[in-house]
């Protein structure tokens, strides 16, 4: 593994070698085109790819060229084709500097602006020779401008790239950004003077790479930034094969054509070849225009799928940026494709410089948007504070030089680029020497305040830390004493804190070896000396010690500082001694910090008291909201009660209908097995006899009202005794079938041939004592619901079948081979673990499957206890109706024993308690006297891995309200009120007596634990 990481970044240093190598390279390229290209000769002539003069012709004198003129002669170079255009200054130039005093009647010397002027012959649209005379000189100032410009905006972005790249060399994304960087730098400068820089091969190849690469280079970032799409995930091999390919094919291409029209002009060869040759390379550059478009709307595409996705918020504002930068920048781009294709000597004569500035700048700006306000590239994690005043300083003066520079080619009225440049690099120089004695200066002054400028931050820094544990003293204190003494250089110390009335001061916190004294009175000296605010420092031997100095050498401490507030000491920290001694900065800034301490204490205090108040508030609420629940119980038994019952008939597993009766007159016989057809009250909305209010009762309500309009299969899924039954009901009652038959048949009660006889049905003479046809399950639902209950008990022989039947709707009788359509929606039950049977090859897992469309799962009792109080009044009422008693209610002490047992039976098990509760009642309520044993089991056997509760405000409610009723389990009762009292004791003593320290200890608001201390006689 460490030979791997290591041969990983060894991959990824040579990796960022080479990446920062090229950048170097692109960076000299960019300053080579500048200087090369403000020293070439210029007349002002434009075109691309033809002699068509464009442009703005820096004339003398002369006849103006119209559009469409073309050039017929430069001096004395005849134009035939676009090179010999190229070409024709710099052959003047060559020719006038060995010639200089040579009269010729092509050039002429210009005495005012000390120029040549050179004859330039064109041929009108309309076919007349005319000349005019331009100067012939340096490439114009404004031309260079937007170049100047846009090479110091993006030399920005591209330091950036470059710092992010030498931080992280294995992030992937963080190199394809350089990259990206590089090829954008080389690609825009070699891009603005392409034309300028043709004759030389060395810069118009850089600029031919750049410029290819830059639309690829660009797709392939935003295909892994921010995070790598799907197809790179899938297929990375495949995806940038494609991207490159045809981009890196154009290149070829291009190059080589270059190449040839490069050997055709200097060969010479016929203008035709030549001709043929630049027709050739334009129209190679015009389809990869084309290519370039697709892969750059490639790229925003890869934005918005991100923006699309992304889910982080500063990554969805970083995307959000650029897309907004690369869709703005369309329309300068747009219009530069236009003129490509539609107008191109207006391109060639520069009408594109500034559209393309403008598209440069909206992703640039947009890039910085994303880098400083949203974290891109998460440079705020490599910048320290060193190196961003570096960064400032150095953008800084980049601008300074770019305004600078811009502003004397502007103004100066007779602009040179030589005097521009040796201007601005003057100031520039004069700005770093002033900075440079600045630092220079801040660095003497930090040398001689530096001792206290450290204290100072460090002091802020863990004043910073402090303030954030104003809830807990104890904490508090901790961080006061680990900042002093880092502060201070001091090895010792310890922190006493104020509790109780009259004040004792606890040891809170120590660092060291702790102190003599764990507690400290009031009356003590060293109390007394700084209950004032004073500070106690220890004295050199030759002095008289005073009796707080002698006790402050026995705990052996250097210093004790009080945090004191209006004469009311807080708190004492005690420092032990250092060297060299404690100055007076020292005593001045830690007694700064203890009263920001003290302030911080005070509200730790305010806090706790709200803290008390609300969780006393809170008790008042949750009681109150108990009694709403109850009264809304009691409100749903009285709706209840006076609802008519109108139990509806059904088919059970036996054959017989639920009530015994006869379905239209004809009486119920299961062995006999004749079809019957349920009557059924159509209804739109059941709760199928559900109760509960609870929101696990209305989650599974609203899942039953989603799924009964539809006939999918529900797989009812819970422990025993939860209700599934109920639930499958409401799902019918609540369907299109309401109205149908609702067939139940409980699979475990039957066993495997007498289940499949049941289900399916058999013909007479199918198996001994088959003596007639008998209907199945299948076909007494045919139009309505089936219910299977406890599915996972039937065996795999019955599960084929009834896969069978899932799948065809047909079933076949036992004993025939004859298929029968049935209509039958199943609704399927079991409270087993169903994959657990299919790893153990006892059920299907095609079935399973099958059943497992809509998946219910009916949560145990014990996570509805909100739904108790109305389960067990609902109870009350069914039992008081079938035992004939009167009894109507449940005193308040048995609601907590019911919410707080585990009921591993659920409902069935709470219908049972209550029914025999009912039973035994001789009022007309049920008390605690009602209840089993189990609810009173001190050891825990009737609650799972419990013992002996926390005591908290829903114990004391119990205790309360079963203080009120004599209990027949004395026993308990007694046991109970001893375990409380001993552990009200207990947090007492821990306390030191103090009601409110003991009051958080037990979780309970103070005011509840003083009226419990009164009752248990403790108060």
């Amino acid at each position: 593994m460490r030979q791997t990481i290591g041969k990983l970044f060894g991959i990824a240093a040579n990796r960022r070698a080479l990446l920062i190598l090229a950048g170097v390279l692109v960076s000299i390229y960019g300053i080579a085109v500048l200087l090369y290209v403000q020293s070439i000769p210029d007349l002002g002539i434009r075109s691309v790819f033809s002699t068509t003069i464009k442009g703005d012709l820096r004339i003398h004198h002369g006849v103006a060229p119209p559009d469409g003129s073309e050039a017929v002669e430069v001096g004395d170079i005849p134009i035939r084709i676009w090179p010999d255009l190229l070409n024709a200054p710099y052959q003047i130039r060559e020719h006038l500097s060995k010639f200089p005093e040579k009269a010729f009647d092509w050039a002429q010397w210009d005495a005012a602006s000390k120029q040549r002027l050179i004859r330039v012959r064109f041929q009108d649209p309309a076919g007349e020779f005319e000349e005019c005379w331009c100067y012939l000189g340096a490439l114009p100032p404004e031309e260079l401008v937007p170049s100047i410009l846009w090479f110091i905006l993006k030399f920005m972005l591209f330091s950036v790239g470059a710092l992010v790249l030498w931080k992280r060399p294995t992030d992937k994304a963080a190199a394809q950004f350089f990259l990206l960087c590089i090829v954008t730098l080389g690609a825009y400068m070699g891009g603005y003077h392409w034309s300028h820089i043709t004759r030389l091969p060395i810069l118009l190849l850089v600029f031919m790479v750049c410029s290819v690469l830059l639309p690829v280079v660009t797709l392939h970032f935003y295909l892994i930034f921010p995070r790598r799409k799907p197809i790179v995930e899938r297929h990375p091999r495949l995806t940038f094969a494609a991207i490159y390919g045809i981009p890196l094919a154009f290149l070829l291409v291009m190059i080589g054509v270059y190449l040839r029209v490069r050997e055709l002009v200097y060969a010479p060869a016929p203008p035709v070849e030549t001709l043929a040759s630049l027709d050739l390379l334009r129209n190679v550059i015009v389809t990869y225009l084309g290519v370039a478009g697709i892969w750059y709307l490639g790229s925003i595409v890869a934005l918005v799928y991100s923006l699309w996705t992304v889910s982080n918020p500063t990554e969805h504002n970083q995307v959000k940026w650029i897309l907004f930068g690369a869709v703005l920048a369309l329309v300068p781009l747009s219009f530069s494709f236009y003129l490509v294709l539609w107008d191109p000597n207006a391109f060639g004569a520069g009408a594109a410089t500034w559209p393309m500035f403008a598209a440069s700048a909206c992703i640039t700006v947009a890039f910085a948007i994303s880098i400083t306000r949203y974290r891109l590239m998460e440079l705020d994690k490599i910048l320290t504070s060193g190196m961003t005043y570096f960064l400032i300083s150095f953008l800084a003066g980049l601008a300074y030089y770019a305004i600078l520079f811009v502003g004397t080619l502007m103004f100066n009225a007779t602009p040179k680029l030589s005097e521009a440049l040796a201007v601005s690099t003057t100031a520039l120089l004069l700005m770093l020497v002033l900075d440079l004695a600045r630092t220079r200066l801040k660095k003497v002054l930090d040398r001689r305040f530096s001792r206290q400028k450290s204290q100072l931050d460090q002091t802020l820094q863990r004043l910073g830390q402090a303030i954030e544990q104003l809830v807990d003293p104890i904490a508090l204190a901790q961080k006061f004493l680990q900042a002093t003494s880092d502060l201070l250089g001091v090895a010792r110390g310890a922190v006493y804190l104020r509790q109780g009335e009259p004040p004792l001061y606890v040891l809170a916190t120590s660092l060291g070896q702790p102190p003599e004294l764990a507690e400290l009175a009031e009356g003590c000296p060293l109390i007394e000396a700084t209950q004032n605010g004073k500070i106690v420092l220890a004295r050199g031997r030759s002095v008289p010690w005073s009796p707080a100095q002698r006790q402050l050498e026995y705990l052996r401490g250097g210093i004790a500082q009080p945090l004191a507030q209006n004469g009311r000491l807080l708190a004492l920290l005690i420092l032990g001694p250092k060297e060299p001694p404690y100055r007076q900065e020292d005593l001045d800034l830690l007694a700064a910090f203890a009263q920001i301490t003290v302030l911080a204490l005070e509200s730790a205090a305010g806090h706790r008291t709200i803290e008390d108040l609300n969780k006393d508030i809170q008790g008042k609420v949750e009681k109150i909201s108990e009694q709403q629940r109850r009264i809304f119980a009691l409100q749903s038994q009285l709706r209840r009660q006076s609802e008519p019952f109108t139990p509806k008939s059904d088919f059970s597993a036996d054959g017989k209908a639920a009530d015994g009766k006869a379905v239209d007159g004809k009486p119920v016989d299961g062995k006999a097995g004749d079809a019957y057809e349920m009557v059924g009250r159509a209804v739109t909305v059941s709760s199928g006899g559900i109760v509960g209010s609870g929101p696990a009762v209305q989650h599974l309500l609203n899942l039953v009202r989603k799924v009964a309009a539809t006939d999918a299969v529900v797989f009812i899924r819970g422990e025993s005794g939860t209700g599934k039954e109920l639930l499958a009901r409401a799902v019918h009652e609540t369907s299109p079938r309401a109205a149908k038959p609702f067939v139940k048949v409980h699979c475990a009660a039957l066993s495997a041939s007498l289940l499949e006889s049941e289900l399916f049905g058999h013909v007479k003479g199918a198996f001994t004592g088959a003596h007639r046809d008998k209907i199945g399950r299948f076909e007494l639902a045919n139009g309505g619901t089936l219910f299977l209950d406890e599915i996972g008990d039937i065996s795999l022989e019955v599960q084929t079948k009834l896969l069978r039947v899932l799948q065809e709707k047909t079933i076949e009788r036992v004993g025939s081979s004859e298929s029968l359509a049935v209509d039958v929606r199943i609704l399927a039950a079991t409270h087993q673990d169903i994959e657990e049977l299919i790893r153990e090859g006892r059920f299907r897992e095609d079935l399973f499957y099958r059943l497992n469309v809509f998946p219910i799962r009916v949560p145990p009792l014990r996570e509805r206890i909100e739904d108790i109080p109305e389960l067990a009044l609902h109870f009350v009422r069914e039992a008081a109706e079938r035992c004939k008693k009167q009894v109507t209610r449940i005193e308040d002490d048995v609601l907590p024993l019911l919410k707080g047992h585990p009921w591993p039976g659920n409902i069935r098990q709470l219908e049972n308690v209550i029914e025999r509760a009912v039973v035994i009642t001789e009022g007309d309520a049920i008390t605690e006297h009602e209840l089993p044993e189990e609810f009173f089991d001190l050891n825990g056997e009737g609650r799972p891995g419990a013992s002996v509760p926390r005591i908290n405000e829903a114990v004391f409610e119990f205790a309360e309200g079963a203080a009120r009723v004599k209990s027949p389990v004395t026993s308990w009762r007694m046991q109970r009120e001893r375990l409380e009292r001993e552990q009200l004791v207990r947090a007492l003593a821990a306390a030191s007596g103090n009601k409110a320290e003991a009051a958080r200890a037990l979780g309970v608001a103070r005011s509840t634990l003083v009226s419990r201390l009164k009752k248990l006689g403790l108060g």
